[in-house]
């Protein structure tokens, strides 16, 4: 536990606003490329306890489908986020041709 609060103490927090340039520009990437993935992770998550937590209930499996719904909808995420890359390489390879 004083291991962790020494390394607290010394790497503070730096607010959004004071970091600038390129680490600005990594974090806000990050955020928008995993941000969403991260919350339908805690989602299916909390509906994946609540599905463990209803016994002998008709909803449970409900609650399942919609757990593995999550799944899926991480999967779109990252095939749409592959697709769009792959335009943006073509696009980029096409105008270095020009």
């Amino acid at each position: 536990m004083l291991v962790a609060w020494r390394a607290v103490e010394d790497n503070p927090a730096v607010p959004f606003k004071e970091v600038k340039g390129r680490e600005r520009e990594k974090m806000l990437r990050a955020y928008l490329n995993y941000g969403l993935v991260a919350s339908v992770v805690v989602w299916a998550a909390i509906v994946g306890v609540m599905a463990y937590r209803l016994n002998e209930s008709p909803w449970r499996w409900a609650f399942v489908g919609l757990v593995f719904a999550g799944g899926l909808t991480i999967a779109v995420i990252f095939w749409i986020k592959r697709y769009v890359d792959r335009l943006n390489q073509a696009e980029e390879k096409q105008e270095s041709k020009l």
